[in-house]
């Protein structure tokens, strides 16, 4: 009874907190490895904030044209997916100005070296080289793209939040949050609580064109969550296979049939062993044209929501205003407590 008591205090002291950037159209890698998992969370944790990362965006080149409604377009997908606004917080980063305050304090006491270390900033680097964009020059090697990380420690610790789900891409940057928390903490005086990641089954599904790459917001190698059934037909046709033509789940010698395996089972909610078993002596083509159909299928729901929300603009923008006030309130609680503790 004591461990069941304590399981359950846990739970319903957990503070969540993601976000993902508004690069593109969302699409079923994101919906599976992250905002299935928030919906989940939503409905268990204490305090439960999902915002669309709009300053992280802007690390890499965008075109300040369209940006105000890809931003839109994501809160819009947000919705239809089952971000409930009763139950969570829904929030444009750049509309709460203390996340960059407190990016700022955690750059005065993050060494170089940390952020050096990982992975992600020679990728993003040679992401903005290889992109063609016409102002690509003037993104390369920016200190946005070194200091990306400190902003995501920022991003989680402003609301105290102890629970992240994420992708194991991911695992490093939490670490790195945690190690920005723990020397504020250890410097300043006890603010910040240890951050821990929720992983999730599916939490890496990969590119329709290249399974060993995540799937992309950007070109054809993704499902996007508001794809027209014709579309996503197209898309799965051409998803790369082998050359064999056994459906079987093999990620490593078998990558491509094995995404789209983990696709089907986790939008049919199928065990892996029966799809196998149901597509014996089936050739890749029936098994792409009936998961196509079940991708189909599953998204509909969705994109009527999403039309929905889409018809009442004034809906979602008055359920982001609310979000947003009550989140600055919330971050203005541990800024009053940080500038406390830093004499400033």
């Amino acid at each position: 009874m004591a461990e069941f008591l304590i399981l359950l205090y846990s739970i319903l002291m957990t503070k969540v907190f993601s976000g993902i950037r508004p690069s593109g159209k969302l699409h079923l890698g994101n919906y599976l490895g992250a905002i299935k998992n928030w919906i989940e969370l939503q409905d268990k944790a204490e305090q439960a904030i999902f915002a669309v990362v709009d300053l992280h965006g802007i690390t890499t080149p965008y075109d300040p044209a369209a940006y105000k409604q890809q931003v839109m377009d994501v809160i819009l997908d947000y919705l239809a997916a089952g971000i409930d606004p009763d139950k969570s917080l829904l929030i444009r980063q750049s509309k709460i100005p203390q996340h960059t305050e407190l990016a700022w304090i955690f750059n005065t006491i993050t060494p170089v070296s940390w952020l050096e270390r990982l992975p992600n900033y020679r990728e993003k680097v040679e992401q903005v080289e290889q992109s063609g964009d016409k102002n690509a020059k003037s993104y390369q090697n920016n200190l946005s793209i070194l200091a990306y990380p400190v902003l995501m420690a920022a991003d989680i610790l402003l609301y105290k939040s102890n629970l992240v789900p994420v992708g194991e891409d991911q695992l490093l940057h939490l670490n790195l949050t945690n190690e920005v928390g723990a020397k504020f903490n250890h410097v300043f005086g006890e603010v910040f609580p240890n951050v821990k990641t929720h992983l999730a089954t599916g939490a890496r599904i990969m590119s329709l064109q290249d399974p060993t790459k995540k799937m992309s917001k950007t070109g054809d190698d993704g499902i996007a969550l508001s794809d027209e059934p014709d579309i996503i037909r197209a898309k799965f046709k051409k998803a790369t296979t082998d050359s064999g033509k056994e459906v079987k789940f093999d990620q490593e010698n078998k990558a491509g049939i094995s995404n789209l395996l983990t696709i089907y089972s986790l939008l049919a909610k199928k065990e892996m062993r029966d799809i196998e078993k149901e597509y014996e002596g089936k050739n890749y083509g029936d098994f792409k044209s009936d998961l196509a159909e079940v991708t189909v299928n599953f998204l509909k729901p969705f994109q009527q929501k999403r039309e929905e929300y889409q018809k009442d603009m004034s809906q979602v923008e008055a359920i982001l205003e609310n979000s947003e006030e009550k989140a600055r309130h919330l971050a203005e609680q541990t800024m009053k407590e940080v500038r406390e503790k830093m004499g400033i």
